[in-house]
């Protein structure tokens, strides 16, 4: 077989057709533009290489089913995310000793059924006038995950428990979509949005068309226990009305 089943369902092709994104790569790349670990990471990694060749499926079913069209895609979004995370100063975040009790709305805890950390949103105590700061905060959650070196995959999470129209903020929601979209090559596994407002049905159609075909398709929508049916019943945090007691920002 040209590719082989891997941690968490990732699909790894064969060193010859990783190889040979790598060469469509470089036959564009302005090295400048990049990070030197990022560039080593794509001449060693195979599986990273092949998250960006699954990436360009829109149905998991076809993920084995590459075209060189898919290939050069593929390299189109290698030179695309290493400008990006360059640009954005990924490798320079550090958030690990942070005290900013604010950015506790966002964090990873326990796993789905397939064994993917779930990214948790609790998106009542998020503060708009802070939204750059939870951008950087996200993006470098992402970049530090458990089984970012595997390129695993993440369940994403937004709990919506009593949030209206004016705590909702289009341009946050609009980069955490892109950031799986377009610079987290075959992360997302799944969207969970739990508890979601009626009133909000208007921002989620002026966000939704940010996401492919395929992209929607990963998009849950889950009220009260129904989230049990797509996570783990102990894996559910409070935020959720799950029996984990953990809150990211205790509620008042």
């Amino acid at each position: 077989n040209e590719y082989k089943s891997y941690l968490r369902m990732a699909v790894v092709f064969e060193s010859s057709i990783c190889d040979e994104v790598r060469r469509k790569f470089e036959a564009l790349a302005d090295n400048t533009k990049y990070y030197e670990a990022d560039l080593e990471r794509l001449k060693i990694d195979d599986v990273y290489v092949s998250r960006f060749l699954t990436h360009q499926k829109e149905d998991e079913a076809d993920a084995t089913k590459y075209t060189n069209k898919d290939k050069d895609e593929a390299a189109k979004m290698i030179d695309s995310v290493f400008t990006w995370r360059k640009q954005q100063g990924i490798r320079e975040l550090d958030y690990s000793n942070t005290q900013d009790e604010k950015l506790k709305c966002l964090f990873f805890r326990n796993k789905d059924n397939e064994g993917n950390g779930i990214l948790w949103m609790e998106v009542k105590p998020y503060i708009k006038a802070h939204r750059e700061e939870y951008q950087k905060y996200l993006m470098w959650l992402v970049e530090n995950r458990e089984g970012e070196s595997e390129s695993s995959q993440i369940t994403c999470v937004l709990a919506l428990s009593d949030v209206g129209v004016t705590e909702s903020d289009v341009e946050f929601i609009k980069f955490f979509i892109n950031l799986f979209m377009y610079y987290t090559p075959d992360t997302m596994k799944r969207i969970v949005i739990h508890n979601m407002h009626w009133l909000l049905n208007g921002v989620w159609k002026m966000v939704s068309v940010l996401l492919s075909e395929g992209a929607k398709k990963r998009v849950i929508f889950a009220k009260n226990t129904e989230i049990y049916n797509t996570l783990p019943k102990e894996s559910v945090v409070a935020a959720c009305g799950g029996p984990d007691s953990y809150w990211g920002i205790p509620r008042k």
